[in-house]
């Protein structure tokens, strides 16, 4: 494990919500941590033969362009961005990236959880299918423009699991026996209607999760009823004087809604953060936590860009296209929470027991390999979350607690949007 990794894992374990005298600025040294794409990628090119400056922008654009020249691959017109402004770049770059450095498929997808926090090849897509079957076979990229120009292009579909569905590990396991490009070109266009969606293991299991956590008389319903503690406004008043300020701001006005006694998508999912109840009614207009996440301080941008949103669930439930991050990360926060309400019910306590924190990583890990996604991994900012929560005593609280965090960092500014629009 390298160092930047460990420190990362070791931060995880130490800060807690119950022993860190101020826990929000703990949260915000460890945004400050990450690192940036362009950060990354230099050690990537040191470990693939850069020996100049490393603070050299001119030096590093010209040793990546000079490599993609090398390999007959037009380079990106932006390098030089992804230092200067800290851009991040996408899964198609990524990938050319792959090609230009001729890495394996296994340096390849080392690279892209590592240094771009990407899944790797998601072969439903057919131009990742051909990128993943050359890399294998060693094939140089103007090779694979040619191919893809011999393949039919799918037509975006729904997922419809009452057919056969055909999921990327099956295809992944077909590529590998191909011994030749005509081969591939002819499984592609025989199954090309297969092709029309990606994330079909993810959504199957997002769904199976869904039923079990969401239904009547499912996971949420009984934690309401047992053990869940409601966000509401008496939380502020007792924090307030916990921190002596009670009674220090304006009563807030009242939205006008009385808090929903159902169990909606938007209340489910608010229960699991933990902020189901009348404080964050205010909300409700758009059912969206974008107020909250938006340029928060203690949330980095790129877990904010993938952060699970109540607008993605309800697609993948609906079987339509979301991106892979946001499937990945559904994925990791369902399986957290069913994990631990789990125990929770069981034990009727929130507290974790001997063996249980190796067992949580273990089976969201196994859940998203078999979903052809990568494993938790602490360099990813969502996933420093997770792991934050399960290597505390009290999982399922402590993740609820970094949300709230989340709320009273951005409380005064969503204060003023809503009393602009009650206005």
């Amino acid at each position: 494990m390298d160092t930047y990794t460990e420190s990362l894992e070791n931060r995880a374990r130490e800060i807690s919500p119950e022993e860190d005298i101020d826990y929000s600025r703990a949260l915000v040294e460890v945004v400050s941590m990450f690192r940036n794409f362009d950060e990354a990628l230099d050690t990537f090119i040191i470990s693939h033969g850069y020996s100049g400056d490393r603070h050299d922008v001119d030096e590093k654009t010209s040793f990546i362009k000079a490599k993609f020249q090398q390999k007959k691959i037009l380079p990106p017109r932006n390098i030089r961005n992804w230092y200067t402004a800290h851009k991040r770049i996408k899964k198609e770059t990524a990938i050319r990236i792959c090609f230009a450095f001729d890495l394996t498929v296994e340096e390849s997808e080392d690279f892209m959880r590592r240094i771009c926090l990407l899944r790797s090849f998601d072969c439903h897509n057919v131009e990742e299918a051909v990128c993943y079957y050359a890399i294998s076979n060693h094939l140089d990229y103007p090779e694979v423009r040619q191919l893809l120009d011999r393949v039919p292009k799918p037509d975006p579909r729904r997922i419809d699991f009452a057919q056969e569905v055909l999921y990327t590990s099956a295809i992944i396991e077909e590529i590998k026996r191909f011994k030749s490009s005509e081969e591939l070109i002819g499984y592609i266009s025989a199954n090309i209607w297969q092709f029309g969606y990606n994330n079909a293991t993810a959504y199957k299991y997002i769904c199976g999760m869904w039923k079990e956590i969401a239904g009547e008389d499912g996971l949420a319903a009984a934690e309401k009823k047992k053990l869940y503690i409601a966000f509401n406004d008496r939380d502020r008043e007792i924090r307030e004087a916990q921190e002596g300020n009670q009674g220090s701001k304006p009563e807030k006005p009242k939205s006008g809604r009385s808090e929903k006694s159902g169990n909606s998508l938007w209340e489910t999912y608010l229960q699991i953060l933990g902020l189901a109840g009348n404080r964050i009614a205010k909300l409700d207009t758009d059912r969206s936590l974008k107020p909250i996440l938006k340029d928060n301080e203690l949330l980095h941008a790129w877990a904010e860009d993938s952060f699970p949103s109540r607008g993605g669930l309800e697609k993948i439930l609906n079987r339509e296209h979301v991106s892979e991050q946001l499937a990945h990360k559904t994925i990791i926060l369902l399986v957290f929470y069913r994990f631990w309400v789990k125990l929770a019910l069981k034990s009727h306590s929130y507290q974790a027991r001997g063996g249980d924190t190796d067992r949580c990583i273990c089976e969201i890990d196994r859940y998203l390999m078999d979903a052809g996604y990568p494993e938790l991994y602490p360099g990813d900012p969502f996933d420093w979350i997770i792991l934050h929560a399960v290597e505390n005593e009290f999982p399922l609280l402590v993740f609820r607690d970094f949300m709230r965090e989340l709320f009273y960092v951005k409380e005064n500014d969503i204060d003023a949007r809503y009393a602009v629009e009650w206005c």
